[in-house]
């Protein structure tokens, strides 16, 4: 007597999309493409009113150091525009995450990073240490929102973000190689071309993440 046996048919399982977000939700998101590119221009705008910054040797902090040409321009409503928007996007992806504890941990990490704004506007510019500290929590809250973005998403958008999470970790390990020389006032000819780079590769991600968020295509993990 033969036996048959019957196998189940493989179904390969898809994630639920998200509801599309409201009308509310999206211009929060909308904050977060805005928060990068606001950033961005105020300082090439700020870099413009000093002669002789160089993009490529100059940090980007440099230009709001307390002297410098360009420092009225940025401190502190600068910082006060940008730190808001940053907020509002954490809260947008918190209001559209749904049941996902990754992005709700992004959102929470760039309300954490936009709630810093008082102590660099009273301890920013104060000495050398008090900057690296507060460059270190926002950094951290750009690695561990990458992080988590690749596990928020499917698989191209797991790819990208730990592509990016690697490019803004190598950008920034440069960049802190500079650390002796800027403390010794000597000359770091490429520190602001890697901090430029790691900048722009996080604010290209957050406009990936807000387009995916906005038009309710980001899948539940």
């Amino acid at each position: 007597m033969s036996v048959s046996h019957h196998r189940a048919p493989l179904v390969a399982r898809e994630a639920t999309p998200r509801e599309p977000p409201s009308t509310s939700t999206r211009i929060l998101l909308t904050c977060g493409p805005l928060s990068g590119l606001g950033y961005v221009l105020w300082h090439e705008a700020a870099a413009l009113q000093w002669k002789g910054c160089n993009r490529i040797s100059n940090a980007i902090s440099e230009l709001s150091l307390a002297g410098a040409p360009s420092e009225p321009m940025l401190d502190p409503r600068e910082g006060i525009v940008y730190n808001t928007l940053v907020i509002a996007f954490g809260v947008g992806i918190w209001r559209a995450a749904g049941t996902s504890r990754a992005l709700q941990v992004i959102g929470a990490l760039h309300v954490l990073s936009g709630a810093t704004a008082p102590l660099w506007v009273f301890f920013g510019t104060a000495s050398l240490t008090a900057h690296l500290v507060l460059v270190g929590v926002s950094v951290l809250t750009w690695f561990g929102s990458m992080g988590f973005g690749a596990a928020a998403s499917g698989r191209v958008f797991r790819i990208y973000s730990l592509v990016s999470l690697l490019l803004v970790e190598a950008s920034f390990g440069l960049t802190l190689a500079y650390e002796p020389a800027v403390a010794a006032e000597e000359s770091t000819p490429f520190i602001g071309l890697e901090e430029r780079i790691g900048f722009s590769v996080f604010f290209l991600w957050q406009g990936v993440l807000a387009t995916g968020l906005w038009r309710g295509r980001a899948d539940n993990p």
